[in-house]
């Protein structure tokens, strides 16, 4: 079965919880925002070579579905208390074939 592109992680930061949603509206206000092409920042950032910037840029933008109006200084924030948040949602939004469930091997 195939699977779209969407994936949410929750990280608590100062006692609350803060839901990130990594999906195509994400990727698309990260597009609008820092005029790089999402996909191809994404796989530079696999790779270690992301400036922090587009980091917390991506954040916020995953931050909006569910926590409207959030601030920059808040993606920066969560970042810097779970800086794995990228490479957990990027999994969740986009999982390998043997790791979703139902799938052969599974």
């Amino acid at each position: 079965m195939a699977r779209g592109f969407k994936g949410e992680v929750r990280v608590e930061l100062e006692g609350k919880i803060y839901t990130l949603r990594m999906d195509l509206n994400a990727m698309a206000a990260f597009e609008d925002g820092t005029g790089l092409a999402a996909l191809d920042w994404a796989e530079k950032a696999e790779a270690g070579n992301a400036r922090v910037g587009d980091m917390i840029s991506m954040v916020w933008c995953c931050l909006e579905r569910h926590h409207e109006g959030a601030s920059r200084q808040l993606a920066g924030d969560i970042l810097s208390e779970d800086p794995g948040i990228l490479e957990r949602l990027f999994a969740a939004a986009a999982p390998k074939p043997d790791e979703i469930e139902g799938q052969p091997g599974k």
